[in-house]
């Protein structure tokens, strides 16, 4: 039973990943506007026309548009379309899609937060819902990076839906199936270690289910004697509780919203004009923008690294509160 259910969420994960391929063999070529169909539009309030207007004085040859090979209809260019239309122009270029309609929707909102006129938060909530609802399988991170929100608002969403614990598993970004909940696997994974103490922290983590990081912490944790599962959150939220409100719940950055907040900074002549600002670029691109760090270090030193990234993280703590402090408030 447990393998029929993996199996099939490996074939849905699979499906997942070719719905959101773009047929890269096909090029680009030259349809009648007339028979194109308006998108499936994440944008709630529609085309801009000021955009449009915008689009229609440009004088050089508009990028292509996107338009699903089956239907017709727009999934990435509804400006450009109407930016053709008013300036007379009978055809357009464009790469035809090949995937289900639901692939087009999520290759409609990725480009959106690519380029062209950004989506709104509205816009993005409500993409994020309709994602939950064709993919309830995704993670919230993996919907988060998607539409260009956090996942703490994707979970938000989640709950809302009433989806939340229906699922013991999530398919997160990077196309691995995950456990809701690692408290079985970090029994197991304890269990494993105390009757085969020499096996490798990679096979552990492969039979349980677990990341290799979790499955070292298990390690960690018994040979300090402590329990190998997590007590409750209780801890942290005293934590917080006892922090007052300089240390209040930070805001969590979706991966493409990190992305895109490093862009910003990276703009700034007050950063990249000066050695510090520099340094503090590169260390945010390698350790904020870098999500496969952990994959490609060496296994032996895992716990070495981890330890010192903790440290390393009490300083970015410190630095982030010595910055709110400076902040003025308005």
């Amino acid at each position: 039973m447990v393998m029929q259910s993996e199996n099939a969420i490996r074939a849905r994960r699979k499906q997942c990943d070719q719905e959101l391929e773009l047929d890269h063999e096909s090029s680009v070529v030259t349809l009648e506007i007339a028979d194109i169909l308006p998108a499936d539009s994440p944008r709630l309030e529609g085309v801009n026309e000021g955009h449009v207007q915008l689009i229609a004085e440009i004088e050089e040859e508009l990028p292509p548009i996107t338009v699903h090979g089956v239907t017709r209809r727009v999934i990435d260019g509804m400006h450009r379309l109407h930016a053709a239309k008013q300036r007379g122009d009978r055809t357009i270029r464009a790469i035809l899609f090949t995937g289900s309609a639901d692939a087009a929707f999520l290759h409609a909102v990725q480009a959106n937060i690519a380029h062209g006129l950004p989506l709104t938060t509205a816009d993005r909530c409500a993409a994020a819902s309709r994602v939950l609802r064709t993919h309830p399988l995704w993670s919230d991170r993996a919907i988060a990076s998607a539409v260009g929100i956090s996942a703490h608002t994707v979970a938000k969403l989640r709950d809302a839906a009433g989806g939340a614990g229906q699922l013991a598993v999530r398919v997160g970004r990077d196309g691995r199936t995950r456990p809701l909940s690692t408290v079985a696997g970090r029994q197991r994974a304890g269990e494993l270690m105390t009757a085969r103490p020499e096996a490798p922290l990679r096979e552990i983590a492969r039979q349980v289910g677990l990341s290799l990081g979790t499955v070292s912490d298990v390690r960690r944790r018994l040979r300090q004697g402590e329990d190998v599962v997590i007590p409750a959150a209780s801890g942290r939220a005293s934590q917080r509780k006892d922090a007052g409100p300089a240390l209040a719940r930070p805001q969590v950055l979706s991966s493409q919203e990190l992305k895109l907040m490093w862009q910003q900074l990276s703009k700034d002549p007050s950063l990249h004009m000066n050695e510090r600002g520099r340094t503090l670029l590169v260390l945010m691109r390698v350790f904020c923008l870098d999500e496969n760090l952990a994959d490609e270090l060496p296994p032996h030193l895992a716990e070495k690294i981890a330890l010192v990234a903790r440290n390393c993280s009490v300083v970015w703590q410190k630095l982030a509160e010595t910055l709110e402090g400076h902040i003025k408030p308005t």
